[in-house]
């Protein structure tokens, strides 16, 4: 399945995207600190805390799509 380029583009150009995201002022943004919160562990099912994790390594969040 190919990627919608050309209307992601105009999506872009035009201006939508910008005001789209605006509307949602406490979005997080690229760059800003995550709010703490409870996380599931994938290997055994358990919880940690973001702070926790994050004082041990690096954390890196994904949401959404990652094209």
């Amino acid at each position: 399945m190919a990627y919608n380029y050309e209307n992601f583009d105009a999506y872009v150009a035009d201006g939508t995207e910008a005001r789209e995201f605006a509307a949602f002022p406490d979005h997080l943004h690229a760059g800003a600190a995550a709010p703490d919160a409870s996380l599931t562990r994938l290997e055994d099912g358990g919880t940690a805390r973001l702070s926790e994790r994050w004082q041990q390594r690096m954390v890196v969040l994904e949401f959404g799509s990652y094209t």
